[in-house]
């Protein structure tokens, strides 16, 4: 039960900031960006928002990821043709 509760968390925490910085960096640096800015100043306002992508996808990783019942699981899958 505690492995299910510290993903929940993960997933909460990497979906909620993720969005939210998808938000406010969206909208406060790209959107009102300018066509002058340079390369590096272009570069820096996107990082936020590939962050903001990259946990957001990382949660939904973390919701795919099945959750072993032992911690034996993670490294040892017998086979089922060894039984």
């Amino acid at each position: 039960m505690r492995e299910y509760t510290i993903r929940l968390y993960w997933i909460a925490a990497c979906l909620v900031g993720g969005f939210t910085i998808l938000c406010v960096s969206g909208w406060f640096l790209v959107i009102d960006g300018s066509a002058y800015d340079s390369i590096l100043v272009t570069t820096l306002r996107w990082l936020p928002v590939l962050t903001g992508a990259f946990l957001v996808f990382f949660g939904f990783y973390l919701i795919r990821k099945p959750i072993p019942e032992s911690p034996e699981e993670f490294f040892y899958d017998p086979d089922p043709g060894d039984q």
